[in-house]
């Protein structure tokens, strides 16, 4: 099984990036509980999926054990890329405010920067572990675009 795992900072583009992995065919599951994902990974495979794209952000329960966990899966024979989306943080702020979304942590009293620092800190595991893209200057055209040529998507 070939399996993308797409992970960073909220406002960053995952979205963009499971589009255009389900575009190209492959299975998508957004915002996976990292402690699901050898469990959901091997159901696919066992249900025929080839190929899975699955989101882990910093909602995700378990999120430090997430290089233990890729690990895991490539000494089992899953051919696993890891995607790590990122921006800097004026780039999240003016993105945020430009789509009126709420950020994911800024449920706890945080502002927008707080919660975009603390989630920052929170995926500091995950960020080392694949293809770190920053997104700040992208836009979302060519993010697309960028990602198809580094998996090959046609």
């Amino acid at each position: 099984m070939k399996l993308i795992l797409v992970s960073g900072l909220s406002g960053s583009g995952k979205s963009i990036a499971l589009n255009v992995l389900e575009d190209a065919g492959y299975y998508c599951v957004d915002n996976l509980p990292a402690t699901l994902l050898l469990d959901v990974v091997h159901f696919l495979e066992d249900a025929g999926q080839s190929r899975a794209a699955v989101s882990v952000d910093a909602r995700s329960a378990a999120l430090s054990a997430l290089p233990e966990t890729v690990a895991r899966l490539k000494s089992q024979g899953i051919d696993c890329r890891v995607l790590f989306l990122d921006a800097s943080r004026e780039s999240l702020v003016r993105r945020f405010s430009e789509t009126r979304r709420r950020h994911p942590l800024t449920g706890g009293g945080l502002t927008l920067a707080e919660a975009i620092d603390e989630e920052r800190a929170m995926l500091a595991g995950a960020a080392g572990i694949g293809h770190h893209i920053d997104t700040s200057d992208l836009l979302p055209k060519a993010l697309r675009d960028w990602i198809r040529a580094l998996l090959e998507i046609g």
